[in-house]
């Protein structure tokens, strides 16, 4: 496991293994409110001067899927780099991230009230799900209840899988126990922001997505370090 830390483009533009490398999990802290567009979206996406007003910079991933916006301290952002040649990789892009989604399951397991699965099958998204990555759903990210906890997105080539991975925390509601679901949609209340606050939505798309939001996204009632506890623990029991 590395650790990283700094504004996300530069952690997005960190030096990778090279092809043929031993298998490598990485830590990324991000110093600053961040909204990450995928591959996908234009630049256009997103609302420069809602970001700009409130601090947030934009940057864009060369995976694909919608924007997630990142959050110091409200999220656990961890990348898996695999070698083609290692026993977990696989040639089929919806089973390769099947091991890290049971990672993940282990991982937040003992922070919600009910049981996580793991997505399995191809890419489920809306027009909601392509815009936003938490209102989709794609092979190996996390549920529970109903609600997205972890997102999951790849990038491949012929020798070398690099799957990114963020896990979504709401931190203040650790001391009220497990999370449910009702917990879980407050915590994705207005008072805290969200993706579509700084994508170039009219009014009426706005309130829609976060609608959608509201019934498909969740967060681990947990702090990033114990999150991150969970995550090496569960790395250590898998080998």
């Amino acid at each position: 496991m590395e650790r990283l830390s700094g504004p996300a483009s530069g952690l997005l533009a960190a030096e990778e293994p090279p092809e043929g490398a031993r298998r490598r999990a990485r830590l990324h802290c991000v110093d600053r409110p961040t909204l990450v567009l995928g591959s996908a979206q234009p630049h256009g996406a997103a609302d420069r001067r809602a970001a700009v007003a409130a601090g947030v910079e934009v940057v864009s991933r060369r995976s694909g899927g919608g924007a997630v916006l990142l959050e110091p301290g409200r999220h656990v952002w961890v990348d898996f780099f695999v070698s083609s040649g290692d026993a977990l990789w696989c040639d089929d892009v919806s089973r390769a991230a099947a091991w890290v989604g049971g990672l993940w399951a282990a991982a937040v397991a003992s922070f919600v009230a009910e049981v996580p699965e793991v997505h399995s099958g191809k890419l489920v998204a809306d027009e909601w799900g392509q815009l936003v990555c938490f209102a989709g759903a794609g092979p190996g990210e996390v549920f529970s209840g109903g609600l997205k906890l972890v997102g999951v997105s790849q990038r491949r080539s012929r020798g070398r899988a690099r799957i990114q991975t963020m896990a979504r925390l709401a931190p203040g509601l650790a001391p009220h126990g497990p999370l449910g679901t009702e917990q879980a949609r407050s915590s994705m209340g207005p008072d805290r922001p969200r993706e579509p606050d700084f994508l170039a939505l009219t009014a009426r798309q706005r309130a829609e997505a976060d609608a959608a939001l509201a019934r498909r996204c969740g967060a681990v009632p947990a702090s990033p370090s114990a999150v991150t506890e969970a995550l090496l623990g569960a790395l250590e029991a898998c080998g």
